[in-house]
């Protein structure tokens, strides 16, 4: 290479298609292509209608009903357990337990998280799938149904992927989701659905409880029972007030119940009077069980009732009132329990026997004559008996021999005095 040409600039590169490239893109097949492209995209963003690009099955409901509109509820299990919902005007009720009133709020609740459910993108829809996650249209753990005046919608519920998440499915289609649903919100008995604060009101309202031979009166100084002057304690009246006020039970007895009870005699009468007016608890026991059943005069439910919730309401009686050391109406104050205390400190103050045995032992050695009065020879006879007393054998004697018994000192003394 030479210097001339060292010096000249080297020409520019030039970018660019091959003809034959050019001439492909060019091509009617390509244009075509194009245009319906462009067409596609065009009509994706006039349907779409500016919303985002989320999949569209998300902002659907899950279940298209109208909750509002809902009449009834029904729940059931594969095996069979089963219970019914149904609105009464603004409440709800339990028609299999005599219409008692169910929890309205927890009902409402359900209702509010149904129908903020919208379809996500399904996990499985193949039958082995519905089977595997128990939301089968015979295997399942909750079949929900909704009735209403705008139709029915069922709701089959399966096994738990987490914390408050269900697998489920809708009746009739083969999608299965994984929603934001709890197996505890969908109670399949009765029990779980019963409004739990039908006997309670307010502790404050009370002026008066009476059972047996007592009554509880509240005045302005606290509590006192009517007809005597002793001091009730205020402690045990509060706790029965407090029982009477807040009665929990934990289920209600329907009218073909197996519990056996007899309300017409009961073990314990309540009255109570109370701002809001009077009422009256019988109280029975349920054989075969520690529980209790109680009715309230005026209504047909009869409500099961714990070992631990009836306990105050059935085993209070004038001496818990009154305190453990209860005075009577004459100002007597039981002894029993000061009886029992002097006994147990008379018994204290007593000596041990062996202590006792002592001093008796000591004046025995104390009155015995002394040893230099008796004859040497009842003396050694005295050690040879005591040696075979010990186990051994007497010294001196011959085995076998009866060692000769010594003569007492007052056998002598009387010999002296006959002499």
């Amino acid at each position: 290479m030479t210097e001339a040409s060292m010096s000249q600039p080297a020409a520019p590169r030039r970018f660019g298609l091959d003809t034959a490239w050019r001439s492909a893109l060019l091509s009617p097949l390509v244009l075509l292509l194009a245009a319906l492209l462009v067409v596609q995209l065009v009509m994706a963003l006039l349907m779409g209608g500016g919303r985002s690009m989320a999949p569209a099955a998300g902002d659907l409901p899950l279940l298209d009903l109208d909750m509002d509109a809902v009449t009834a509820i029904e729940i059931s299990t594969a095996d069979g357990d089963s219970v019914r919902l149904a609105r009464s005007g603004d409440d709800w009720v339990l028609p299999a337990l005599d219409g008692f009133p169910a929890s309205g709020s927890r009902i409402e609740t359900l209702l509010d998280d149904l129908a903020g459910l919208e379809r996500p993108l399904p996990v499985a829809t193949s039958a082995e799938a519905r089977r595997r996650f128990r939301v089968a249209d015979d295997a399942f753990e909750r079949r929900l149904t909704l009735r209403g005046d705008g139709g029915a919608a069922t709701l089959l519920v399966g096994d738990s992927p987490g914390f408050r998440r269900l697998f489920a499915r809708v009746g009739g289609e083969e999608a299965v989701y994984d929603l934001r649903l709890a197996l505890f919100d969908l109670g399949a008995s009765p029990d779980d659905w019963i409004d739990r604060g039908r006997l309670q009101f307010d502790r404050g309202e009370i002026s008066r409880i009476s059972a047996d031979d007592w009554t509880l009166v509240r005045g302005e100084e606290g509590w006192s029972l009517e007809g005597s002057d002793a001091t009730v304690d205020s402690a045990a009246a509060d706790q029965l007030a407090d029982a009477v006020a807040t009665v929990g039970y934990i289920s209600v007895l329907g009218p073909d119940s197996a519990a056996d009870y007899d309300l017409d005699d009961p073990a314990r009468v309540i009255a109570i009077e109370h701002a809001g007016g009077e009422r009256r608890y019988r109280l029975a026991p349920i054989a075969d069980s520690g529980d209790y059943a109680l009715r309230r005069d005026g209504e047909p439910y009869v409500y099961r009732l714990s070992a631990f919730d009836a306990e105050i309401l059935v085993d209070t009686d004038r001496a818990r009132l009154l305190g453990e050391t209860a005075a009577d109406e004459d100002g007597d104050v039981d002894g029993s329990a000061d009886e029992a205390s002097s006994a147990a400190d008379a018994s204290a103050a007593q000596p041990p026997m062996e202590d006792a045995a002592a001093p008796a032992e000591s004046e025995a050695q104390t009155t015995a004559p002394p040893t230099a009065d008796v004859a040497p020879e009842a003396t050694a006879a005295a050690m040879g008996s005591s040696a075979t007393a010990a186990g051994g054998e007497p010294q001196g004697v011959e085995p076998g021999a009866t060692p000769p018994m010594p003569e007492s000192p007052a056998s002598e003394q009387t010999t002296s005095d006959a002499d």
